[in-house]
Protein backbone atom coordinates (compact mmCIF):
# COMPACT_ATOMS: atom_id res chain seq x y z
CA UNK A 1 0.00 0.00 0.00
CA UNK A 2 1.42 3.41 -0.96
CA UNK A 3 1.61 6.25 1.53
CA UNK A 4 -1.03 8.11 -0.50
CA UNK A 5 -3.59 5.39 0.25
CA UNK A 6 -2.84 5.17 3.98
CA UNK A 7 -5.00 6.69 6.68
CA UNK A 8 -3.68 9.42 8.98
CA UNK A 9 -3.45 6.86 11.77
CA UNK A 10 -1.30 4.54 9.64
CA UNK A 11 0.92 7.45 8.62
CA UNK A 12 1.22 8.57 12.25
CA UNK A 13 2.37 5.08 13.26
CA UNK A 14 5.10 5.33 10.63
CA UNK A 15 5.95 8.92 11.57
CA UNK A 16 6.66 8.09 15.22
CA UNK A 17 9.24 5.65 13.85
CA UNK A 18 10.98 8.53 12.01
CA UNK A 19 9.49 7.89 8.57
CA UNK A 20 10.33 10.87 6.36
CA UNK A 21 7.96 9.54 3.69
CA UNK A 22 5.06 9.64 6.16
CA UNK A 23 6.01 13.19 7.14
CA UNK A 24 6.11 14.26 3.48
CA UNK A 25 2.67 12.75 2.93
CA UNK A 26 1.27 14.66 5.92
CA UNK A 27 2.83 17.81 4.46
CA UNK A 28 1.23 17.18 1.06
CA UNK A 29 -2.16 16.45 2.66
CA UNK A 30 -2.34 19.42 5.00
CA UNK A 31 -0.06 22.24 3.83
CA UNK A 32 -2.65 23.91 1.56
CA UNK A 33 -5.48 23.52 4.04
CA UNK A 34 -3.39 24.96 6.87
CA UNK A 35 -2.18 27.79 4.63
CA UNK A 36 -5.76 28.80 3.73
CA UNK A 37 -6.76 28.52 7.40
CA UNK A 38 -3.90 30.86 8.40
CA UNK A 39 -4.56 33.23 5.50
CA UNK A 40 -8.23 33.57 6.48
CA UNK A 41 -7.02 35.24 9.69
CA UNK A 42 -3.75 36.90 8.71
CA UNK A 43 -4.55 38.12 5.17
CA UNK A 44 -0.82 37.85 4.45
CA UNK A 45 0.71 35.27 2.11
CA UNK A 46 4.18 35.60 3.67
CA UNK A 47 2.94 35.23 7.24
CA UNK A 48 0.72 32.30 6.25
CA UNK A 49 3.77 30.63 4.66
CA UNK A 50 5.66 31.18 7.94
CA UNK A 51 2.85 29.67 10.01
CA UNK A 52 2.71 26.52 7.86
CA UNK A 53 6.50 26.15 7.97
CA UNK A 54 6.56 26.58 11.75
CA UNK A 55 3.77 24.03 12.23
CA UNK A 56 5.52 21.37 10.16
CA UNK A 57 8.93 22.04 11.71
CA UNK A 58 7.38 21.51 15.15
CA UNK A 59 5.38 18.52 13.92
CA UNK A 60 8.60 16.80 12.79
CA UNK A 61 10.47 17.77 15.97
CA UNK A 62 7.84 16.20 18.21
CA UNK A 63 7.08 13.16 16.04
CA UNK A 64 8.18 10.71 18.73
CA UNK A 65 5.47 12.02 21.08
CA UNK A 66 2.55 11.92 18.66
CA UNK A 67 -0.36 9.66 19.63
CA UNK A 68 -1.58 7.88 16.46
CA UNK A 69 -4.93 7.29 18.15
CA UNK A 70 -5.69 11.01 18.20
CA UNK A 71 -6.78 13.14 15.26
CA UNK A 72 -3.70 14.37 13.39
CA UNK A 73 -5.87 16.90 11.57
CA UNK A 74 -7.04 18.45 14.85
CA UNK A 75 -3.47 18.38 16.16
CA UNK A 76 -2.12 20.29 13.13
CA UNK A 77 -4.95 22.83 13.16
CA UNK A 78 -4.45 23.41 16.89
CA UNK A 79 -0.75 24.11 16.32
CA UNK A 80 -1.64 26.50 13.51
CA UNK A 81 -4.24 28.24 15.67
CA UNK A 82 -1.72 28.72 18.49
CA UNK A 83 0.81 30.23 16.11
CA UNK A 84 -1.83 32.55 14.65
CA UNK A 85 -2.69 33.71 18.17
CA UNK A 86 1.03 34.25 18.85
CA UNK A 87 1.26 36.31 15.67
CA UNK A 88 -1.51 38.64 16.80
CA UNK A 89 0.03 38.85 20.26
CA UNK A 90 3.37 39.74 18.70
CA UNK A 91 2.02 42.39 16.34
CA UNK A 92 3.82 45.69 16.09
CA UNK A 93 4.00 46.95 19.68
CA UNK A 94 3.99 50.60 18.71
CA UNK A 95 0.91 50.10 16.55
CA UNK A 96 -0.86 48.44 19.48
CA UNK A 97 0.16 51.29 21.76
CA UNK A 98 -1.34 53.81 19.36
CA UNK A 99 -4.58 51.84 19.08
CA UNK A 100 -4.86 51.39 22.84
CA UNK A 101 -4.01 55.02 23.42
CA UNK A 102 -6.73 56.16 21.02
CA UNK A 103 -9.29 53.85 22.63
CA UNK A 104 -8.58 54.75 26.23
CA UNK A 105 -8.13 58.53 26.09
CA UNK A 106 -11.23 60.69 26.68
CA UNK A 107 -12.33 62.64 23.59
CA UNK A 108 -11.81 65.97 25.33
CA UNK A 109 -8.14 65.29 26.16
CA UNK A 110 -5.92 68.11 24.89
CA UNK A 111 -4.04 67.06 21.71
CA UNK A 112 -0.74 68.61 22.87
CA UNK A 113 -0.97 66.75 26.17
CA UNK A 114 -1.84 63.56 24.25
CA UNK A 115 1.25 63.91 22.08
CA UNK A 116 3.46 64.45 25.14
CA UNK A 117 2.07 61.37 26.86
CA UNK A 118 2.43 59.25 23.73
CA UNK A 119 6.00 60.53 23.29
CA UNK A 120 6.76 59.30 26.80
CA UNK A 121 5.35 55.85 25.99
CA UNK A 122 7.41 55.78 22.83
CA UNK A 123 10.57 56.75 24.75
CA UNK A 124 10.00 53.94 27.25
CA UNK A 125 9.42 51.51 24.37
CA UNK A 126 12.71 52.60 22.74
CA UNK A 127 14.54 52.19 26.05
CA UNK A 128 13.05 48.73 26.52
CA UNK A 129 14.18 47.62 23.05
CA UNK A 130 17.68 48.99 23.69
CA UNK A 131 17.86 46.90 26.87
CA UNK A 132 17.27 43.63 25.02
CA UNK A 133 20.27 41.31 24.56
CA UNK A 134 22.07 42.15 21.25
CA UNK A 135 20.83 39.16 19.21
CA UNK A 136 17.27 39.51 20.52
CA UNK A 137 17.30 43.25 19.82
CA UNK A 138 18.54 42.61 16.28
CA UNK A 139 15.81 40.05 15.59
CA UNK A 140 13.13 42.28 17.12
CA UNK A 141 14.20 45.27 15.00
CA UNK A 142 14.38 43.16 11.85
CA UNK A 143 10.81 42.05 12.51
CA UNK A 144 9.23 45.27 13.76
CA UNK A 145 11.25 48.01 12.06
CA UNK A 146 12.46 46.37 8.86
CA UNK A 147 9.19 44.38 8.60
CA UNK A 148 10.94 41.15 7.61
CA UNK A 149 9.05 37.89 7.92
CA UNK A 150 10.18 35.25 10.39
CA UNK A 151 11.32 33.15 7.45
CA UNK A 152 13.48 35.99 6.06
CA UNK A 153 15.06 36.63 9.46
CA UNK A 154 15.78 32.94 9.97
CA UNK A 155 17.38 32.69 6.53
CA UNK A 156 19.48 35.84 7.00
CA UNK A 157 20.75 34.83 10.46
CA UNK A 158 21.09 31.10 9.82
CA UNK A 159 18.66 30.09 12.57
CA UNK A 160 15.31 28.29 12.60
CA UNK A 161 11.94 30.02 12.25
CA UNK A 162 10.95 28.69 15.67
CA UNK A 163 14.05 30.32 17.19
CA UNK A 164 13.03 33.64 15.64
CA UNK A 165 9.53 33.21 17.08
CA UNK A 166 10.99 32.46 20.51
CA UNK A 167 13.16 35.60 20.42
CA UNK A 168 10.18 37.77 19.43
CA UNK A 169 8.00 36.29 22.19
CA UNK A 170 10.72 36.80 24.81
CA UNK A 171 11.29 40.36 23.59
CA UNK A 172 7.61 41.19 24.02
CA UNK A 173 7.55 39.60 27.46
CA UNK A 174 10.53 41.73 28.48
CA UNK A 175 9.00 44.92 27.02
CA UNK A 176 5.74 44.30 28.85
CA UNK A 177 7.63 43.95 32.14
CA UNK A 178 9.71 47.03 31.36
CA UNK A 179 6.55 49.09 30.84
CA UNK A 180 4.87 47.79 34.00
CA UNK A 181 7.84 48.92 36.12
CA UNK A 182 8.09 52.40 34.63
CA UNK A 183 4.54 53.62 34.15
CA UNK A 184 2.64 55.15 37.05
CA UNK A 185 -0.26 56.45 34.97
CA UNK A 186 -3.46 54.34 35.03
CA UNK A 187 -3.36 54.32 31.21
CA UNK A 188 -0.07 52.47 31.42
CA UNK A 189 -1.75 49.56 33.17
CA UNK A 190 -4.50 49.49 30.55
CA UNK A 191 -1.98 49.45 27.73
CA UNK A 192 -0.26 46.34 29.08
CA UNK A 193 -3.18 44.22 27.91
CA UNK A 194 -2.35 45.21 24.32
CA UNK A 195 1.30 44.05 24.45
Amino acid sequence: MSYFAKSDKELALALVKDSESAFKEFYIRYKDRLWHYAFSFLKSEAESDDIVQEVFIRFWEMRAFIDPELSISSFLYTMAKNRILNYFRDMDVESQLKKAFALKLPVETDSVESELIFSEYKRILTDAIENLPPQRQRIFNMSRIEHKSHKEIASQLGISVSTVQEHISESLRFIKGYFSKRMDLPLGILLLTFL
